[in-house]
């Protein structure tokens, strides 16, 4: 019996599952560093459905963040799913929508079909209930997908669309900050930008990428984040087109509209280097002396060439750096001090090193002379008979007091011009780019003593043949005759 006035209650349903083994399955695709805030939101909206429908989760939650699927890329977490599943432990996956679980059509007809043959169904926060055990449940299921998918592949070739429109117009890329660059890249930082140069300058002319990592260690220059320079980073530095103020896409090569910090040619010939076959890619220790793996031995006299190692305490001169045959016979070693200061020596009241006594010569700039080309003789010609001609055009101007300024300068100017372009061509590409700005420089010893060692071995490389010989039984005073040096095309 009810009283007058009394309210009428439905009955309160209690929703009935079929589920017994529920798993959620969150995923975004895209996220800030540390931002897992997209998919607790999903998290929090699987749990909710999987309350309202009284379906047990028991701590089979699965969450990947930061991993997309349109590509296949690993998902660790989604894999664990499917293992889960194979192995019998769920019958329902709660996913916020079916685009979070599968995103390319290869992935997502294997797993139709893991869970058809598992009896495992799938329900959507945003979406249907899907039986994948029917054929209807399927076909809905892939219909969904195909949707996903050409809304995935759409938004792709709108942003392609977009991306070759920026290269086209030469606009900066964008991404992280690029070494030597602003944060927005369209300004140079002048610091970084020099040691971006010294880079180029010295894988040009010889250097190794873990020289030059070392050398920039030592230093304490730091990369774009703040930490230490490996081989690696150094190679994907010198490799990348950006710094010649260029841009690659698809295959095609665009000129940008950012400041270069070096040339077209410079990075080339750094790519052309680092790609090539025959170069040696084990990073491997970099060099700690002068000569090691240059000079030759004196006694195998075979090509063989010496490397460093530390005098036995034996000698009771531990510490002592020596240079000995690298062959099996340890039958040369040689104190290396004494023959680094022959060769290479800056020191204050001792006598100049080989090396820069040749960079200090009147005739300095023959040492970028390409020798082997067929033709130098007539170059040399050439740049012979265009010195006379400025020497008496200068005469000339000067016994002349009706003589024309203005035409004078314009006429030298032409010489000089024809000048530099036959000394180009007698120059040599190699020699230039590991002694060019040691011949250029206004003070080429001080040039020379302020080289990182990886470049100061080039230039040893370059300039001379070094054998050492043995110095004679006993210790004696250091004998430079036991140093033969032979000059290569200088």
């Amino acid at each position: 019996m009810r009283l007058a006035g009394e309210a009428v209650h439905a009955p309160i349903l209690q929703t009935v599952t079929p589920f017994q083994r529920g798993a959620t399955y969150e995923r975004i695709s895209k996220a800030d560093a540390g931002d897992e805030d997209g998919v607790i939101r999903q998290g929090e909206d699987t749990e909710e459905l999987a309350k309202r429908r009284d379906i047990p989760i028991e701590g089979r939650r699965f969450r990947d963040n930061d991993k997309s699927a349109t590509h296949g890329k690993h998902r660790p977490e989604y894999e664990r799913l499917m293992a889960a599943v194979q192995r019998g432990e769920v019958d329902v996956i709660i996913v916020y929508l079916l685009g979070r679980l599968w995103r390319n059509r290869r992935e997502r007809a294997e797993g139709i079909e893991i869970l058809r043959k598992h009896g495992v169904s799938v329900l959507c926060v945003k979406g249907p209930e899907l039986d994948l055990t029917t054929a209807a449940g399927r076909l809905l299921a892939g219909l969904l997908g195909e949707v996903d998918t050409f809304e995935v592949e759409q938004m792709s070739e709108r942003e392609q669309r977009e991306m070759r429109q920026r290269v086209e117009r030469g606009q900066v890329p964008t991404g992280p900050r690029c070494f030597g660059y602003t944060a927005d890249g369209s300004e140079v930082i002048d610091a970084e930008a020099a040691e971006v140069r010294k880079m180029y300058e010295a894988i040009a002319a010889g250097a190794t990428l873990s020289g030059i990592a070392a050398d920039l260690n030592a230093r304490e220059i730091l990369n774009r984040n703040g930490k230490p320079w490996s081989h690696n980073a150094v190679r994907y530095l010198l490799q990348n087109e950006r710094y010649a103020g260029l841009r690659e896409y698809n295959g095609t090569t665009y000129a940008g509209k950012w400041p270069a910090i070096v040339s077209e040619d410079q990075w080339r010939q750094a790519v052309s280097l680092l790609t090539d076959p025959s170069r040696k890619t084990s990073p491997g220790p970099a060099r700690k002396w002068l000569l090691s793996g240059i000079a030759r031995c004196g006694v195998c006299n075979d090509g063989t060439t010496v490397t460093s190692a530390q005098r036995s305490s034996k000698t009771g001169r531990d510490g002592d750096r020596i240079y000995k045959c690298r062959g099996p016979v340890k039958h040369l070693a040689r104190s290396a001090v004494p023959i680094d200061l022959l060769i290479a020596g800056t020191e204050p009241g001792k006598p100049l090193g080989l090396v820069p006594q040749l960079l200090v010569r009147e005739d300095a700039a023959q040492l970028l002379m390409d020798d082997e080309r067929p033709d130098m003789d007539e170059l040399t010609a050439k740049a012979a008979a265009l010195r006379a001609r400025l020497k008496t055009m200068t005469d000339a101007f000067a016994d002349d007091d009706e003589a024309d300024a203005l035409e004078f300068r314009a006429a030298v100017r032409r010489v000089k011009e024809r000048l530099a372009e036959i000394e180009r061509q007698m120059t040599s590409p190699a020699r230039a780019a590991v002694l060019g700005d040691l011949v250029r420089s206004d003070d080429a010893v001080a040039a020379w003593a302020a080289l990182p060692l990886e470049r100061k071995r080039a230039v040893v490389a370059m300039l001379m043949t070094v054998t050492i010989h043995r110095s004679g039984p006993g210790r004696r005073k250091f004998d430079p005759k036991s140093i033969e040096i032979v000059p290569k095309n200088t």
